[in-house]
């Protein structure tokens, strides 16, 4: 059994307080005389109330008589003294009924008959008449703002927040992705063309060599020439300057009878070339017949003698050129990787994901090779395709699969998220990307519903399902009112959401 003794200053949120810090066991309060408790009625069936909703047996102990008459009309237990209070307790004695309001109005009190305790009273009671009317106001007051403007509560709740990430997420960059593909963490890539041109002039290193040897005709002749003479194909005849020719067929000297004897023999020259042609009576020397008096000469000059070499263009020339405009336009390329200015904007190109096409040449090997030329001019054209990729698209990808990962109930700050991504690695026909994202993310708190939860729970059960959304204050007028009112209108509800976004 519990005993409070109170104070004269005492307010009754003081005494509900007490009733509230008690656990379990009947409860003795010790009203003294002249307490502010005791102005009213009110305040003892507001006591009553409270220790019913506790399940506590309440029981007043006063020596002013007025007191006790005043917690008796209000259903509670009295005694004179602690002792006889908590001996009613002990006896499990039963609350007296409530007496109805107009029981202590002034003049029901003053028709009462006489009672020895009445003649009795102390000078407090001869006082306490004179402010029964304004106790009385005090108390319809009271009772009005109690039925129209309590009880209110206060709610000031400021969600749970949490940390959602970082992740990392593999987005890949290709020509084959249409558009963005947030699951398979795939982005489109935009092909980037890019024309390329070069021509020079190249030298022909083979040649074609033209070599004839001259021919013409000579006359043999002899004087009195005594028998037939063959001279075969192959005998060498000269001129005075040693130039050689050779007879190309047999042909017989005949004799004659002291007459002179002649016979014509063509003749080629040994060595090709313009120094054959000579001409007409300088083939005088005949070696090999000039002993038996045999004489040689050519009646017309010879001809046909020519050594000539002419420049071609061969094949490996041709392939040779190609190769060298292909080296260039690869140059070329190298020099548009390093400051692409026709990138569309906003776009970063990828040089390991470039390709040269195939190359066009201009003239065709068959019109060049083997022609008589010098030099020859050829010029290479060809087509390279380089991947250009939009790298906000990646942080799309990366923002997106956070709020996807965003736990059920909660909803993402959109001031505390954070994206990037790595740099680009070209492989091929894609270029590979790491996202990263993280951010703070708060619980999502439905006002109404909340407060159509909470309206009529007792502040502890309130509280327990407060703390399962955030950190709450819960503050209750009067303050010794247990419950959140009915009235979900009485109950304000302040939500701290730290600009969260669904």
């Amino acid at each position: 059994m519990t005993t409070w003794y109170l104070d004269n200053d005492d307010e009754i949120t003081d005494a509900v307080a007490r009733l509230r810090g008690t656990d379990a066991g009947p409860v003795v309060l010790v009203v003294p005389p002249g307490s502010r408790i005791a102005t009213g009625r009110i305040n003892f069936k507001l006591l009553a109330r409270e220790a019913a909703a506790r399940d506590l047996a309440l029981a007043v102990a006063s020596p002013d008589e007025q007191v006790r008459a005043l917690a008796t009309s209000a259903g509670v237990i009295t005694g004179t003294t602690p002792d006889e209070a908590r001996a009613a307790l002990e006896r499990g004695d039963e609350p007296p009924p409530p007496a109805p309001i107009a029981d202590e109005s002034p003049s029901a009190i003053a028709a009462a008959p006489p009672s020895p305790e009445r003649t009795s009273l102390t000078w407090r009671s001869q006082r306490l008449r004179f402010v029964t009317v304004a106790t009385l106001v005090v108390m319809v007051v009271a009772g009005f703002l109690v039925t129209q403007a309590l009880p209110t509560a206060e709610i000031t709740l400021v969600p749970h927040r949490g940390t959602v990430g970082p992740l990392e997420i593999p987005v890949v960059a290709s020509a084959a992705a249409a558009d963005v593909d947030v699951e398979r963490g795939t982005i489109p890539a935009t092909v980037v063309e890019v024309p390329l041109q070069a021509a020079d002039s190249y030298p022909a290193s083979g040649s074609e060599t033209i070599e004839t040897r001259a021919t013409g005709a000579v006359s043999f002749s002899a004087v009195e020439q005594e028998f037939d003479q063959e001279i075969a194909a192959g005998t060498r005849v000269l001129t005075p300057a040693g130039i050689a020719f050779q007879t190309t067929e047999d042909v017989t000297l005949s004799r004659s009878d002291g007459s002179d004897a002649t016979v014509a023999a063509t003749v080629e020259a040994l060595v090709a070339g313009e120094e054959g042609n000579v001409p007409a009576e300088t083939i005088s020397v005949v070696p090999s017949l000039e002993s038996q008096g045999i004489s040689v000469t050519n009646p017309e000059a010879t001809s046909g003698g020519r050594f000539e070499e002419t420049p071609r263009v061969t094949a490996a020339d041709y392939d040779a050129a190609a190769v060298d405009l292909r080296n260039r336009l690869t140059g070329e390329l190298a020099s548009y990787l390093r400051a692409p200015e026709d990138a569309p904007e906003g776009y970063t190109v990828y040089p390991g994901t470039a390709t040269l096409g195939p190359l066009t040449l201009e003239p065709s090997a068959e019109e060049v090779v083997a022609r008589p030329l010098t030099e020859f001019t050829l010029s290479g054209s060809a087509r390279a395709r380089v991947l250009a990729v939009d790298e906000s698209a990646v942080d799309r990808v990366a923002r997106a699969r956070l709020l996807a990962a965003v736990p059920e109930g909660r909803a993402i700050i959109d001031e505390t998220v954070e994206v990037g991504h790595s740099d680009g690695r070209a492989d091929g026909a894609t270029v590979t990307f790491v996202g990263t994202a993280s951010g703070q993310a708060v619980t999502v708190v439905d006002t109404g519903a909340l407060l159509d939860r909470l309206a009529g729970l007792p502040v502890s059960d309130a509280q327990a399902i407060l703390e399962g959304l955030g950190t709450a204050t819960v503050s209750v007028w009067p303050g010794f009112v247990s419950d959140l009112p009915n009235d979900r209108q009485r109950i304000t509800l302040d939500v701290d959401e730290a600009s969260a976004t669904e």
